[in-house]
């Protein structure tokens, strides 16, 4: 298997693929990998052999890790969920089994959820949901959560680049059976160090120790099967209990000896249960641009538009609605969003991306400026009905009232989505709980700040 690059937009990824069946199987790794020094761990290639007996396979580092193009700071879930989609469009896969391996499973469920389009079944392997130990800080007030949280991963990240390299954090993903010698502890510390530097780790740990997809789980749809094994040592069984009971008719295989890996022991057993659920399935066909969607909700209206086309005149009034639709479309489009609809004196769009739609939303408040407008934006994620080319549902009327209490000039976000865009640059101004009409429950809510690179 020759490793090849996608290179596109300063991203350079590496992938390799494997057999040529008429379905596709992605496994996304988890935050060690390195296509091809992977081959070299006991087990590992003799599972890719067997998984081209059912599917073309396609095995990629993340952006930071092994042979794809290293990173200064860590990814965002938003920049790992591109990658996956980047390589399924590199490869030419519409649609694919994706096999979730350790963080890649969290980031599989939440992918499934935001491109249910492109996932045919979703398996995930010795993951989590929020990362162990941190479940019971994650619920904490924010004034205890914050430093406490801080505290944990700056004790972490301590230990990562003091140890990486000796081979001890591989060591813990193996099956409790499996005899360490000399030989296969210095595979381990070169598997290490060829998937990324100790400040890489680092980073990485601050990355993970935020995932957070707890309240996304109820929007995966996809056929979807969850394997964790008693043994593993790096993520406790009941978190894989924990991943299949909020997915949806989740089905869970429960394992003795396979660690934290999928390859080793009791390979043949995962191997067996992974075609009985995918292999021998018909593929489902491709989904229209109808159903239900995991998508963020960007609603924006203009300050005073009453007053102003009275002052205008209409036919002015008319020609400025013209540039403030075009102007919309356009960055809407830029930032890969869907423009659903203009309102009379606002605009609904949805994105796949919760960066890229916080980032659109900024870029157009400030640009219609230039048309002498002034914009109050609410954007929120949750599930929605599509249908055709319109959306509906709570959720967007979450986003319209959350709008609805933006001033002039402002975004506000929901708290649900601000959680999913750490590490993006963007910083926020909590502006407290809300009563929104027609919800119970209060909402909190946050303003954008800024929004720069990381």
């Amino acid at each position: 298997m020759a490793t090849q690059y996608l290179q596109r937009n300063g991203i350079k990824l590496a992938y390799q693929v494997a057999g040529s069946a008429a379905r596709d199987l992605i496994i996304v790794p988890g935050i060690v990998s390195h296509v091809e020094f992977a081959h070299e761990i006991p087990g590992y290639s003799h599972f890719i052999a067997r998984m081209t007996e059912h599917f073309r396979v396609i095995t990629f580092d993340k952006r930071g890790n092994g042979l794809s193009g290293r990173l200064r700071s860590a990814p965002t879930l938003e920049q790992r969920m591109d990658d996956i989609r980047r390589i399924m469009d590199e490869v030419g896969s519409d649609k694919a089994v994706i096999f979730g391996f350790s963080e890649g499973g969290a980031l599989s469920a939440l992918y499934s959820a935001m491109h249910s389009e492109r996932v045919d079944r979703l398996i995930i392997f010795g993951s989590f949901a929020v990362v162990p130990g941190l479940e019971k800080v994650t619920s904490l007030p924010p004034f205890i959560r914050a430093p406490l949280l801080r505290w944990k991963v700056r004790s972490e990240q301590k230990k990562i680049r003091k140890n990486w390299g000796n081979g001890d954090f591989i060591k813990h993903t193996l099956p409790t059976k499996v005899m360490v010698d000399g030989k296969l502890r210095r595979v381990l510390q070169t598997y290490e160090e060829s998937s990324t530097t100790p400040e890489g780790m680092a980073n990485m740990i601050d990355l993970i120790s935020q995932v957070d997809v707890r309240p996304f789980l109820k929007d995966v749809h996809c056929p979807t099967l969850v394997m964790h094994s008693h043994d593993d040592r790096l993520v406790p069984f009941h978190c894989g209990h924990a991943l299949q009971a909020g997915i949806e008719h989740a089905e869970f295989v429960e394992l003795n000896e396979a660690g934290h890996n999928f390859f080793m022991h009791e390979s043949d057993t995962i191997i067996n249960k992974v075609f009985e659920f995918a292999g021998s399935a018909v593929a489902a066909a491709p989904t229209d641009i109808s159903g239900r969607i995991l998508a963020t909700i960007l609603f924006n209206d203009i300050v005073d538009s009453t007053r102003l086309q009275a002052s205008l005149g209409d036919a002015v009034w008319r020609e400025k609605m013209r540039q403030f639709i075009t102007l919309t479309r356009e960055h809407v489009t830029h930032f890969e969003g869907h423009f659903i609809k203009s309102m009379g004196d606002g605009v609904l769009a949805i994105f796949s991306g919760p960066t890229r739609a916080i980032e659109c939303a900024v870029r157009i408040k400030e640009d219609v400026k230039s048309l002498g407008l002034d914009l109050r934006t609410g954007l929120h994620v949750g599930e929605i009905e599509r249908f055709n080319e319109d959306i509906s549902g709570i959720n967007v009327n979450a986003a319209s009232r959350i709008q609805s209490l933006a001033s002039g000039d402002q975004v506000l976000v929901s708290s649900v989505l601000k959680s999913l865009v750490f590490g993006s640059g963007i910083t926020f101004k909590d502006v407290g709980d809300f009563e929104l009409k027609g919800f119970d429950e209060q909402w909190r809510l946050a303003q954008v700040i800024t929004v720069t690179k990381p």
